[in-house]
C-alpha cells in the first residue's frame, strides 16, 4: 500500500504556528510587565507627592517649635533676671507695688517680667526641645522615604525601557506568515473573551445606565481622549496612562480616584462578570496593580494601553492577568 507523500511545507507551517504562538505569548507577557512597571511608577509618584506634603508640614512644625524655643529662652533669661534681682521676694514686698509707687512704667515692666517662672519655663523648654528632636527625626525619615520613592520610580522607568527594547526586538520577528498566525492568535483570544462575556450576558441582562448617570458621563469623558498618546504618569490632554485616563474620566463625573490602578481597585466595589455594566472598570494584575480599562458596552473597553499606543477602544480581555471588575461607588 502506497503511503501518500506529506504535503509540501506542512512542517514549515507547523513550525511557523508554534513560533507565532511563542511570539504572541512573549508580546503579551512583556506588555503586561511594562504595564505593571507603569503602575509602579504611578504608585511611587503618589507616595512621593504625599511625602513632599508631609515634609512641608513637618518643616512648618519644626519652625513653629523653634520659635517657641526662642521665645522660651528669652522668657527664661527674663525670669532669671527677675529671680536674681528680687531674690524671690513676693510681689507684695516690692516697693513698686507700694502706695508710694509713682512710676507706672516700671510697674508694667515688673508685671511683664513677673509673669514668668524659672522652673515652669525650664520645663517648657525641655518639652519644646524634645518635640524639636522628634520632629527633626520625622523629617529625616520623610526625606529618606521621598528619596526611596524617587528611586523606585526611576528604577521602574529604566526597567520598562529595557523591556520595551525587548518588545521591539520581538515585534521585529513578527513578519510574513508568522504575522498572520500572530494575528490569528490575538483574534482567538479576543473571541474567547467575547464568548465569555456573551455567556455572562445570557445569564443576566445588561441594562444601559441612564444618560445622565455618572457612568455615562465618565464614558463620554473617556471617549473625548480617544487618539491621545499614552505616556508614563500622564493625566492630561497631552498624554495619559491607564489609571490617568480613568482618573480624569471619573473626575468629570464627580468621583475622585487616585492616579494608580491598584488604589482604584481598592476604591471600587467588586462585581461579578455577569453583572458587568458600562462604566465598570476591568482590572489586571494582583489587586489591580498592573492595568485598568473601562467597559463601554457591546463587549468593548476603552484604555490607554502602553507606550507607543493611543487611547483606543478594543474588545475586552479576560485573560493575561485579568483579576476582576470594579464598580465606582457613589
Amino acid at each position: 500500500m502506497a503511503v501518500l507523500p506529506r504535503p509540501a511545507g506542512a512542517s514549515g507551517i507547523t513550525s511557523d504556528r508554534a513560533k507565532a504562538t511563542e511570539l504572541y505569548n512573549q508580546i503579551q507577557s512583556i506588555n503586561a510587565k511594562v504595564e505593571l512597571l507603569g503602575q509602579r511608577y504611578d504608585e511611587a509618584q503618589i507616595k512621593l507627592n504625599n511625602f513632599n506634603n508631609q515634609i512641608s508640614h513637618t518643616k512648618e512644625t519644626v519652625a513653629a517649635i523653634k520659635n517657641k524655643v526662642t521665645n522660651g529662652t528669652t522668657q527664661l533669661r527674663d525670669d532669671a533676671i527677675f529671680a536674681y534681682v528680687t531674690n524671690g521676694a513676693a510681689a507684695s514686698n516690692n516697693p513698686l507695688f507700694s502706695s508710694n509707687a509713682s512710676n507706672i512704667g516700671a510697674t508694667d515692666v515688673y508685671n511683664k517680667i513677673a509673669e514668668g517662672n524659672v522652673s515652669s519655663t525650664i520645663a517648657s523648654l525641655k518639652n519644646y526641645r524634645i518635640e524639636l528632636t522628634q520632629e527633626r527625626s520625622i523629617l529625616n525619615s520623610e526625606d529618606a522615604q521621598a528619596r526611596s520613592a524617587t528611586q523606585v520610580a526611576a528604577a521602574a522607568f529604566h526597567s520598562a525601557k529595557v523591556l520595551q527594547a525587548s518588545l521591539q526586538s520581538t515585534l521585529n520577528q513578527v513578519k510574513g506568515q508568522i504575522a498572520v498566525f500572530v494575528a490569528e492568535a490575538a483574534a482567538a483570544a479576543a473571541a474567547k473573551s467575547d464568548g465569555a462575556l456573551k455567556n455572562a450576558k445570557h445569564t443576566a441582562g445588561f441594562p444601559a445606565p441612564p444618560p445622565d448617570s455618572r457612568a455615562n458621563i465618565a464614558i463620554r469623558a473617556a471617549m473625548s481622549y480617544l487618539g491621545t498618546w499614552y505616556c508614563w504618569g500622564g493625566a492630561s490632554r497631552r498624554c495619559v496612562d491607564c489609571s490617568g485616563l480613568i482618573m480624569l474620566a471619573y473626575d468629570a463625573a464627580g468621583i475622585a480616584f487616585p492616579h494608580y490602578s491598584g488604589a482604584q481597585y481598592e476604591d471600587t466595589e467588586r462585581v461579578p462578570l455577569y453583572d458587568i455594566k458600562p462604566g465598570d472598570l476591568l482590572f489586571y494584575g494582583y489587586d489591580g496593580d498592573q492595568h485598568v480599562a473601562m467597559y463601554v458596552g457591546h463587549g468593548d473597553m476603552i484604555e490607554a494601553e502602553m507606550t507607543g499606543t493611543r487611547v483606543h477602544i478594543t474588545p475586552i480581555r479576560l485573560g493575561y492577568g485579568f483579576v476582576g471588575l470594579g464598580r465606582p461607588r457613589g
